[in-house]
């Protein structure tokens, strides 16, 4: 059973049937999940632990990178937070969770989409189509991390997607069972993150490599002033800035520095 001091202060939960997760709620609908598990966090004693996961079947707020609204029809698709405290993981190398993390969900569904990427930093992609996407936000101690809230959502069984967007149900033209998806999917994850930490970050970059979008690709980037340029990806850094070969030589970049154009 979950402990209700775990979710004291939110309303309209109930813990979902038929799952092998045994701490975890459910909501049927909630601003953000990633803004639900932060609040189970402020207000639990004890702590909450790690693999704590919060699900919905919509979200009225999702968020993604540089602000974006994450846009989801109800009940179709794959969207939770998972609490994790990967306190072995220095601050610096935060990134690194974000790789294993795209690389368990890429793992998960790769017998049946076998073009699927994950276009830097955190973006789920099959060809030039966006089937889902990461954000971690981190709480540290000291030059370490100390927990981390990994909201996730994917396009599973929505087939009314905006242009740009595909689902596995858009691809694959048929229905997937969300709890069967979201059991793949954490196991897979979590494989991943045990495979970083007793492996290190040069073979969990190798393994990364093998998925990431436009690897050692030529392709237009663009600049926050709009300027374009024609660069090839060469690697991601310890640090996990995009490492592109340009006319000028090399040139390293953080997310909110550059972005891919189509």
């Amino acid at each position: 059973m979950i402990e209700v001091q775990y979710y004291q202060m939110i309303s309209n939960i109930s813990t979902k049937g038929g799952t092998e997760f045994k701490n975890r709620i459910h909501l049927p609908q909630c601003q953000s999940t990633n803004d639900v598990l932060f609040a189970i966090l402020q207000a639990s004693d004890p702590p909450v632990p790690s693999g704590f996961l919060v699900t919905t079947d919509h979200q009225l707020a999702g968020r993604g990178q540089r602000g974006a609204v994450w846009e989801a029809e109800p009940g179709k698709n794959l969207l939770f937070s998972l609490l994790l405290r990967p306190q072995w993981l220095p601050l610096r190398h935060s990134f690194w969770l974000s790789a294993a993390v795209a690389s368990g969900i890429c793992k998960t569904f790769l017998p049946e989409l076998p073009a699927i990427k994950v276009k830097w930093p955190n973006d789920l992609y099959v060809d030039d189509q966006k089937l889902g996407g990461i954000l971690i936000e981190n709480a540290t101690s000291g030059q370490f991390l100390d927990r981390s809230i990994v909201g996730i959502g994917i396009n599973i069984n929505q087939t009314k997607l905006p242009e740009g967007a595909c689902s596995l149900a858009s691809l694959l033209k048929k229905e997937k069972d969300l709890e069967d998806a979201l059991n793949r999917v954490m196991t897979s994850i979590q494989m991943e993150i045990e495979f970083l930490r007793t492996n290190g970050w040069e073979k969990m970059r190798s393994k990364y490599y093998l998925h990431l979008y436009r690897m050692a690709a030529l392709h237009t980037y663009q600049l926050p002033d709009g300027k374009p340029f024609k660069a090839l990806l060469k690697s991601i850094s310890e640090e996990g800035l995009l490492v592109l070969l340009t006319q000028n030589g090399e040139k390293r970049f953080s997310f909110k520095e550059v972005a891919m154009v189509k």
